[in-house]
């Protein structure tokens, strides 16, 4: 085979036909990456690092860790740093208002005038949790950051993936003739692949820099890691069986700290739980087409009674089956690496792997990605140990 043949093959595979056949096919996979967006490329940091702003969690309360009596000013919390002077506090059980005049963030103490608004004073318990309602400024006041909603800065990793797509001598040759169906029928299937891959990757990827070989390896970290971090909503269900209470008490976990969610992805033995939870309450038969074993996405019915705006149910076959999250699909995406990968898509690129002396052709498809879970202790939740 001539060099003039093997270049003009490797060009029919170039990086925009990849991206071409990556984008018509990554909405028919069953499971997360039908819903998740691809992300704009960014540039990593120190060689790997994808970095991202969030803002802080628990912002909106501020909870006591020692019971206060009636008469008490002092309150002892378990951030002083959120507390200012003129924020209003609420406290729900007893319906008092308080006015914060000053607070330390060392001690972790607030100093408060009681029974504001018309509101009497009283005894607020250990670990009450307080809702910080709004901060006043007196006339004439200086500028001043709030000292709650401050952005955070999160971190994961890119991960490099890859395949290959081999044609033999006697492949090409028939492919050159007309023949294409191999080409693309191999070309699919390697990236139905590699999107099987960076499905897994999405729910399971775990964040980590190790040495494979002699050589640093990075992996990118998923959903699962980022709700295994400290301060994530991860509630376990003690061995009991899925209902509708236990996920509108996490969907209203999320909304208590600011958050939202249009999503609930689950395995398909708690789709079918899901199912047969609708079909009790309303004999509703909508959510039949997703009971099969093939997953998918699946618009949820509007009579299910679940808190907000919940949009769509996503059965996923490397969910387990004790676990079910709830998302923001918006604030989950797919980061392609910009520095790297193909100029023309940010995506994938493709390299001519040929080796000398190769009967046949060999095409390299590979790219760096990360993946990005925005706000993930507010707008993402996990429901685990769940019974049969």
């Amino acid at each position: 085979m001539s060099q003039q043949d093997s270049t003009t093959i490797a060009a029919v595979l170039n990086a925009r036909v990849i991206q071409e056949q990556f984008d018509i096919i990554r909405p028919t996979i069953n499971g997360l990456l039908a819903l998740a967006s691809m992300g704009t490329p960014q540039r990593p940091e120190e060689g790997s690092k994808l970095n991202w702003l969030d803002m802080s969690v628990g912002a909106d309360t501020i909870t006591l860790t020692a019971e206060a009596s009636a008469i008490a000013t002092t309150l002892s919390v378990d951030d002083g740093s959120k507390a200012r002077a003129g924020m209003l506090l609420f406290v729900a059980s007893t319906g008092e208002y308080l006015v914060v005049t000053s607070s330390d963030a060392t001690a972790n103490t607030v100093v408060a005038i009681r029974g504001q608004g018309g509101s009497t004073a009283a005894i607020i318990p250990d670990t009450t949790v307080i809702s910080i309602e709004s901060i006043a400024r007196e006339e004439g006041s200086q500028a001043s950051s709030d000292g709650i909603y401050q952005p955070i800065e999160v971190e994961n990793l890119f991960q490099t993936m890859d395949t290959g797509v081999d044609f033999t001598r006697r492949a090409l040759s028939s492919a050159q003739h007309g023949n294409t169906n191999d080409m693309a029928f191999q070309t699919n299937e390697r990236l139905r692949q590699l999107m099987i891959q960076m499905n897994k990757t999405l729910l399971r990827g775990r964040k980590m820099s190790i040495l494979v070989g002699g050589k640093i390896t990075t992996y990118t970290g998923g959903l699962g890691y980022f709700l295994d971090q400290a301060g994530a909503i991860s509630v376990g269900n003690a061995a009991a069986a899925l209902t509708l209470e236990a996920i509108n008490a996490l969907q209203a976990e999320v909304k208590s700290r600011g958050g939202m969610v249009d999503s609930i992805v689950v395995g398909i033995p708690l789709a079918r739980a899901l199912q047969s939870l609708a079909n009790a309450q309303y004999g509703s038969q909508t959510l039949a087409n997703f009971v099969s074993d093939q997953g998918g996405l699946t618009r949820l019915p509007s009579d299910l009674p679940i808190i907000g705006g919940m949009a769509n149910i996503v059965v996923d076959t490397n969910m387990s089956d004790t676990e079910l999250y709830l998302i923001d699909s918006s604030r989950l995406s797919i980061i392609p690496m910009a520095a790297g990968n193909a100029a023309d898509s940010g995506a994938w690129r493709t390299i001519d792997s040929t080796q000398n002396g190769q009967d046949g052709q060999s095409v390299r498809i590979i790219g760096d990605f990360g993946i990005q879970v925005r706000d993930s202790k507010t707008n993402f939740a996990r429901l685990t140990n769940i019974g049969a």
